[in-house]
């Protein structure tokens, strides 16, 4: 058996080597080791730096990139509000022509088919240019709308979407700023007071009566406090509270502000909010914000006026059916409210005497006066949008005002 040598083999930092390479030569090939090693290292220092660069590049591309489409988004939504101001305008120009070419005998009357919601719903942009051309000539816009427009909106992408709604057809809560208000606690009850939503009331533990003299409470400018809302100090609930609260004594500045009404939670908000408006501010206490019987909801005017039941109740409900449907006015034929009202609702003013608030033909119009627009513009995935609230006013030149809108309420989200 053949032993192995008992020397053992040379080593370099613990790994073999041939003896017959020196030790100068060892060196040398350990030092080009180490720069190997070094210039490996810078460069993968390198490569991470140049592909943070790359990805900060591409962060920084994408965030310009949201900016411009979210600034365009923005004026694309501002675009849909100027298109809206024009439809209100035109609509009013025209409603007053037509009143002037009938020598009077006609009546200024709003309803869900005029201009200011034949656009409703759709997209208006770059790729919907023939569809806006088409409308402009249909409806005869030419006079009153720049040619122009059409190219500019080739300029621009993405679209916009309009929303125009008529706010007169709600319960101005506002009008219990002055005055004793008292048609608008008479349709607050009314409209608390129907089946549903007294049961609904009920199971909150709070009546349809209390509720609308504790809106009348916090907004009016009287420190009493109703005896029908339950409390003998209109403060009494609110003190309670953390913090403490005092009750405002002045309008309402947003509808929201419903939510500090004592016994008004998010629930009975969601429930009768729709219904109810803020604009306009009364300026003065004769001021008096009626409800368009021509846009007005229909589960609003079954609450409104309960005695529509049998045979009535399906006729009424065949013709707001079709009121909706035609988008025509109730009142189109020149019809006076009180006619209105019998013919499509039974309602013969039984119980209410003229000129009294429990009049109900007291509380309505065939006009608007206040509107609602909501203008979304959208660009390639941003999007941007205008709620607004403008009111339709005579111009006076006495005062030198050419407008015929005024801007109540301005939102960009």
């Amino acid at each position: 058996m053949k032993l192995l040598p008992d020397k053992l083999p040379e080593t370099y930092f613990g790994f073999p080597v041939d003896p017959a390479v020196t030790p100068e030569a060892r060196k040398m090939a350990g030092k080009r080791g180490i720069a190997m090693v070094i210039a490996i290292m810078i460069i993968s220092v390198m490569m991470l730096f140049t592909t943070d660069l790359i990805i900060s590049s591409q962060v920084n591309i994408a965030l310009a990139s949201s900016q411009r489409d979210n600034i365009k988004a923005e004026y694309m939504a501002k675009s849909g509000m100027n298109a809206a101001e024009l439809l209100l305008s035109a609509d009013f120009a025209y409603d007053l022509f037509n009143v002037q070419a009938s020598q009077g005998k006609g009546a200024l009357t709003d309803g869900l088919g005029d201009w200011w919601g034949l656009m409703n719903g759709l997209p208006i942009g770059g790729e919907t240019l023939d569809m806006v051309k088409s409308f402009q000539e249909g409806f005869e816009l030419n006079a009153v709308m720049d040619s122009g427009v059409i190219d500019q909106l080739r300029l621009f992408d993405g679209s916009f979407t309009l929303d125009v709604s008529d706010e007169s057809q709600k319960i101005n809560i506002n009008d219990c700023s002055q005055g004793r208000c008292s048609e608008v606690l008479e349709m607050l009850k009314a409209l608390f007071a129907c089946p549903a939503e007294k049961a609904f009331l009920e199971q909150k533990k709070v009546t349809g009566a209390e509720l609308a003299y504790r809106i009348k409470d916090w907004v009016d400018l009287k420190s009493d406090a109703s005896e029908e809302s339950g409390y003998n100090d209109e403060d009494e609930p609110y003190t309670k509270r953390e913090p403490k609260l005092r009750v405002k004594n002045a309008p309402f500045d947003t509808i929201d502000e419903l939510r500090l009404i004592e016994g008004w939670d998010e629930e009975i908000h969601a429930v009768f909010a729709p219904y109810l408006t803020i604009f306009p501010v009364q300026q003065k206490s004769s001021d008096k914000h009626l409800i368009n019987i021509n846009t007005a909801s229909r589960a609003m005017l079954q609450c409104l006026f309960p005695e529509a039941k049998g045979d009535c109740a399906e006729k009424s409900a065949v013709l707001l059916k079709k009121r909706d449907g035609d988008k025509g006015a109730l009142g189109g034929d020149g019809k006076k409210i009180p006619d209105v009202l019998r013919d499509t609702l039974c309602y013969t003013g039984e119980g209410g005497n003229a000129g009294e608030a429990n009049n109900r033909a007291n509380w309505f119009s065939q006009q608007s006066s206040v509107y609602r627009i909501e203008s979304s513009g959208i660009v390639n995935g941003s999007e941007k949008k205008v709620v607004a609230v403008v009111e339709r006013v005579m111009p006076d030149p006495k005062k030198n005002e050419k407008a015929s809108l005024k801007l109540l309420y301005w939102k960009m989200l």
